[in-house]
């Protein structure tokens, strides 16, 4: 199938996307070269431990020197994206590093990304070469054509954002809203932000691609699915009853030491990542939501069980009494459903 504006998303969605990268490689180069222009990127950090800087930094096949800057636009000998200013990369420092953030603001009107990593916080707690890390925002806010948010902290607070706060630290959409800027922020939440993510966003932004968002701003073509109704491996050992206790130890559902799959919208089994080698469950953890606003304090403690999390599965108040004591004792919710569906059955043939 050939890679359209109108069909970008639904193959990212139908793929993952990892498989859509892989698959649709020269496609993708393909859509960019068509667009014959420059884009310029603008990445400010904030309160974060740089890890998204690095993760996305570690992309492969592409990996995003590929993807971005060997497109060459034209004769031109120049990349189709020019990543202007990304201080964790750059070489330039001091007073050079800035004049980058001003190179970016004069490129071309509708070619302009910015993307912001790290939580914003109360004015002295992230000063970048004597103004405060807000300013810095606002400012680029002013100019960008298409803002990214990457990261936990920078999608919804994060770690800085945790109990108690003392820095006050919000997402860059929250930030925006309190300072009355009525820009639309693409939310790419996790923990670190996945790599191919962001490169695909990336790609849909610049070939026009119009990313459909969720209610917390996040792109649906990777946050439509329910991590542990749609696409955990350890499903099975649920259904069964078969449950790891002891973190690293047997084989099941990770359920008891903590997994907060069942209120987790993410596809992160398809995409893994380290180049597809693996992701949080599979490596023997549970999945601790990090996709989702209000992490972490909503999600802690991490490894203890959080009984409530069946709600998310089944209202016991539809079904009848009796669930959760089934669930608990090992049944598992998805074998209860189909317990009380073939009962319905078997009293509607009587």
């Amino acid at each position: 199938m050939k890679l359209t504006r109108r069909n970008f998303v639904k193959l990212v969605s139908a793929l993952g996307a990892s498989a859509f990268l892989t698959t649709y490689k020269s496609d993708i180069v393909a859509a960019l070269e068509e667009t014959k222009d420059y884009w310029h990127i603008a990445w400010l950090n904030g309160g974060a431990c740089t890890g998204c800087t690095i993760s996305f930094a570690q992309a492969a096949d592409p990996d995003i020197l590929q993807i971005l800057t060997e497109i060459l636009v034209g004769n031109s000998g120049m990349p189709i994206v020019l990543p202007d200013y990304m201080e964790t990369i750059h070489l330039a420092s001091g007073s050079l590093a800035e004049e980058f953030k001003e190179r970016w603001k004069r490129g071309k009107d509708g070619r302009r990304i910015l993307i912001v990593e790290g939580a914003i916080q109360d004015p002295g707690y992230c000063v970048i070469a004597g103004k405060d890390f807000r300013e810095h925002v606002l400012d680029a806010v002013k100019y960008a054509d298409a803002i990214i948010a990457v990261g936990q902290c920078a999608t919804f607070g994060g770690i800085p954002a945790a109990k108690p706060n003392p820095t006050n630290a919000k997402g860059l959409a929250d930030f925006l809203r309190e300072e009355g800027v009525n820009k639309e922020v693409i939310n790419l939440p996790l923990c670190p932000v996945n790599a191919d993510q962001l490169v695909v966003t990336l790609a849909a932004v610049v070939i026009g691609a119009e990313i459909e968002l969720d209610d917390y701003g996040r792109p649906k073509m990777f946050f439509s699915t329910n991590m542990h109704n749609d696409l955990c491996p350890y499903r099975p050992y649920y259904d069964k009853g078969q449950f790891v206790e002891v973190p690293g130890e047997g084989e099941g559902c990770k359920y008891k030491i903590g997994c907060k799959g069942p209120i987790t919208w993410t596809d992160c089994p398809l995409r893994k990542w380290n180049n597809g080698t693996s992701y949080c469950v599979e490596a023997g953890a549970p999945c601790i939501g990090c996709s989702e606003p209000g992490w972490p304090d909503e999600f802690s403690p991490f490894y203890e069980e959080v009984s409530n999390l069946t709600s998310a599965i089944i209202d016991p108040t539809k079904l009848g009494t009796g669930i959760f004591g089934a669930t608990l004792a090992g049944i598992g919710v998805h074998a209860v459903r189909r317990s009380l569906k073939s009962k319905k059955e078997v009293e509607e043939n009587e």
